[in-house]
């Protein structure tokens, strides 16, 4: 084979063209891997195509999933041919970060779960109940402490299969739901499966969504990460943070009102923005301001150095460069402490055309909590003994039973409750603090079922009564 290169031509045997092209495949052939792996790689997400988004890639380096890579919650756990299938569909992303686009607050290219989360966390696995103990500090001048231990009933995979209880009765059932807002903080019409196939629809009675627009709205079946929304991402309650500060001993609680100045400097820091660098430097000006105004005595000056220094990098960490964002732009879906979460369905007015709402039960995922204050100002020692022969009456298994359950009490609560005694500061069962003695977002027990129901669009629907 002969080819030319300017005046000069050149004699190239068979086997050397043929060792050229495979040499030239092999070579692009490694590039395209190369490119592959790297198109998939953490720092190509986090900064090729998301560097606008520097708090979600921190909140991941920092959460309990930093070990999992960025496309196997938004590709999935799938083959590689499938990948390459499912890469061009991320092209609108692309095209967002080449020409601009109001930035997001949620995603929009998570694979369900079976192709993500269900790769690590097999449903069929046993889950045990478990103990979590929450504590939390006082605002007061010793910033007192209070422990909040519950059980969490996950569900074990046994019983999923037949009456599925606990949390994770949501895995083995089919629950479809509707939310007109993209980060499905409302969810105002949802219907349930039964194992006999029959369904069981319950809508918001106080939602503002029309007819029209919940028949018109796309039915989603409920996945993990409905509620496990922030698994990936988490910005959890500053608040929360300075409770762990100061529980592993990073905080001294003994300077004088610690978590009310640390709340204070939370709120003031929520307008603070820029890149890292100037966040610092802000957030240093309001501390040395919170200083001289708590006028620390001399002798409590290393205290007062080390609750800087841990101020300092918890705020830097949680603010946000953009203007207008804060960890409350991304709401938690799991528990109901800040946001609904949870009682956005069980919320006490989603009803059906019985008049029954979704079941409210505390029970349902957690046992009652057991609280104890510092000093066992309020404490509630024990809600339940256990008891044998004592089994919980019918009433608390009605649906309705949340609505109701003050005006059915009588003596027989007693013999499991103890001294039934009112309030919010604790002591008893019904003035159980962690109950009690706080509100919770979305919940609703005083909106009446709604009225007969019209069905439209094959979506059955109701208007608030």
């Amino acid at each position: 084979m002969k080819f030319s290169l300017g005046k000069r031509t050149f004699m190239v045997g068979g086997i050397t063209a043929v060792a050229a092209v495979l040499i030239g495949v092999a070579v692009a052939t490694v590039a395209g891997i190369a490119g592959w792996e790297y198109s998939n790689s953490n720092h190509f997400c986090a900064t090729m195509c998301h560097d606008v988004h520097p708090e979600e890639i921190r909140a991941h380096a920092t959460g309990s999933h930093a070990r999992v890579n960025c496309v196997e919650c938004h590709m999935g756990r799938v083959s590689t041919l499938k990948l390459m299938a499912l890469k061009p569909t991320h092209m609108k992303e692309l095209w967002g970060m080449i020409v601009g686009y109001e930035r997001p607050l949620h995603s929009s290219t998570l694979r369900p779960s079976r192709e993500a989360c269900e790769g690590c966390h097999w449903p069929s696995a046993e889950h045990h109940d478990s103990i979590a103990t929450k504590v939390r500090y006082g605002t007061d001048p010793e910033s007192s402490e209070a422990k909040t231990t519950l059980v969490l009933h996950t569900g074990v995979g046994a019983v999923r299969e037949s009456s599925a209880k606990g949390v994770h009765w949501h895995v083995m059932n089919e629950v479809e739901f509707v939310s007109l807002d993209p980060q499905r903080r409302e969810i105002p019409w949802v219907q349930v499966k039964r194992p006999d196939g029959t369904k069981v629809t319950y809508i918001d009675a106080d939602s503002k969504a029309t007819a029209a627009q919940m028949s018109g709205a796309e039915k989603r079946t409920m996945a993990c990460y409905d509620c496990h929304n922030s698994a990936g991402h988490p910005f959890e309650n500053p608040e929360f943070l300075v409770d762990e500060l100061i529980r592993t001993g990073k905080i001294d609680r003994g300077l004088p009102a610690t978590k009310s100045r640390a709340i204070a400097l939370i709120t003031a820091s929520e307008k603070v923005n820029g890149k890292t660098e100037e966040r610092a430097a802000a957030i240093d000006k309001l501390l040395a301001e919170s200083a001289a105004k708590a006028a620390t005595p001399p002798e409590m000056k290393p205290k007062e150095e080390l609750f800087n220094k841990a101020m300092k990098e918890l705020l830097v960490n949680v603010s946000f460069q953009e203007k207008g964002f804060s960890w409350k732009s991304f709401p938690d879906h799991l528990g109901h402490t800040d946001t609904p979460g949870c009682f956005r369905c069980h919320d006490g007015k989603h009803y059906n055309e019985k008049g029954e709402s979704i079941r409210l039960q505390c029970t349902l995922c957690h046992n009652l909590p057991k609280v104890v204050r510092e000093n066992g100002d309020g404490s509630v020692a024990s809600l339940i003994p256990e008891k044998v022969g004592i089994d919980p009456p019918s009433s608390h298994s009605r649906p309705n039973f949340m609505h109701t359950h003050a005006d059915d009490i009588g003596p027989n609560c007693e013999k499991c409750h103890g001294n039934v005694k009112f309030g919010r500061k604790g002591g008893g069962f019904c003035s159980n603090p962690a109950c009690h003695g706080r509100t919770y977002p979305g919940l609703n027990l005083t909106v009446e079922p709604p009225k007969p129901a019209e069905k439209k669009a094959g979506i059955e629907t109701r208007r608030p009564g």
